[in-house]
């Protein structure tokens, strides 16, 4: 799950690293009642924040919120009534445009910049972050649309 939300191997592997040192910590705190894969989700979850909260820090393009948290939410562990959600922004980016669907690949799966990749394609730095950003806008709006549908008919 936390390479879902991150793309990003090396960060998958810090984060992961830091998850089973708090669970290592705080075996203590486990309660036998808990379900275990709750307990290490909550953990899991909170490390994905506090990764997301120093490269906003560090102005790097994330995607937005309810993208990450409905990533999240994909995990098979993780019992939820978001499934539909899941759903619907799975097939929205089956909808974009192959050349939007690389760039986000290699926006978020690499551990290259947003600059270093805008050199790479012949593209403006800037002209890469309006494209993030109308593709997020897109994502978001064309989930909605798919919810209110199911919920509709």
């Amino acid at each position: 799950v936390i390479r879902s939300i991150v793309f990003c191997s090396a960060a998958t592997a810090d984060i992961l690293q830091r998850v089973n040192l708090i669970a290592w910590e705080k075996q203590n705190e486990f309660e036998q009642e808990t379900h275990f894969s709750h307990w290490i989700n909550a953990i899991v979850r909170y490390e994905i924040l506090a990764y997301r909260r120093d490269r906003v820090r560090k102005k790097e393009v994330m995607l937005s919120e309810e993208t990450a948290e409905l990533l999240f939410l994909s995990n098979d562990d993780v019992e939820d009534d978001r499934e539909g959600e899941v759903e619907a922004l799975k097939g929205c980016i089956k909808t974009l445009r192959e050349e939007d669907r690389a760039l986000l690949r290699e926006r978020y799966s690499s551990t290259a910049t947003l600059k270093q990749y805008a050199e790479k394609t012949g593209r403006s730095e800037a002209g890469l972050r309006v494209a993030l950003h109308r593709l997020r806008q897109a994502l978001r709006k064309c989930v909605k649309s798919r919810l209110s549908m199911n919920q509709d008919g």
